[in-house]
């Protein structure tokens, strides 16, 4: 990836998360990146919506790399796995104080109903992550109760994760989203089987 292009899909993030992707013009994008005009832009992108495409798809990769690789990390046990992966994700919140809340779900509450391109889009988004959730829950089964469903409990922790960066993002304040991951861990445990709840017990705070 050229450094131009960098420059572009970098700032048209973070003008997407402070306006929205519909508030974001072409020009505003042009300005953030330094371009001398909008030649330099349709060099690289086509179209506003190629531009927002990228971005979308760029920050999911971001969000793989950083947050959701702890789920497929081997040397570590599946269920501490995915605690470790909801603390990620309130550390990378308080990265920027809760502020601009997630890329997708503002995306998907922005556009869902007005541009199907963005809908599909964000949907196979959630998709691939409830799936990366949903391998790790099969691979910790044998932990688990049996009355788990993978596929809801992964979508109920996606849904959870995902309103409580939207309240936090709403009342400005991470403790929101400390205090939800919290609950959400004990949630978690309450599926777990009282044998391995017992032998890991005085080793979670929850």
């Amino acid at each position: 990836m050229t450094q131009r292009r960098t420059q572009i899909l970098d700032a048209a993030a973070v003008l997407i998360a402070e306006r929205g992707f519909t508030s974001t013009s072409v020009d505003d994008v042009i300005k953030g990146a330094k371009l001398s005009g909008k030649s330099h832009f349709y060099h690289y992108f086509k179209s506003k919506e190629e531009l927002g495409y990228e971005v979308l798809n760029r920050q999911f990769e971001r969000f793989a790399e950083r947050g959701l690789a702890v789920l497929r990390e081997p040397m570590i046990d599946p269920i501490e796995r995915l605690y470790l992966f909801i603390d990620g994700v309130v550390a990378l919140q308080a990265e920027n104080g809760g502020r601009h809340g997630s890329p997708f779900g503002n995306l998907a509450a922005e556009l869902a109903d007005a541009h199907e391109g963005f809908r599909l889009r964000i949907e196979a988004v959630f998709e691939r992550w409830a799936s990366q959730i949903g391998s790790l829950l099969w691979e910790a089964r044998a932990q688990l109760t049996d009355d788990v469903d993978a596929v809801r409990l992964s979508r109920f922790i996606i849904a959870t994760l995902e309103g409580a960066v939207l309240m936090t993002r709403v009342k400005r304040d991470l403790s929101v989203l400390e205090g939800i991951a919290i609950d959400l861990k004990r949630f978690i445990a309450m599926h777990v089987r009282q044998s391995v709840r017992d032998d890991a017990r005085g080793a979670r705070p929850w």
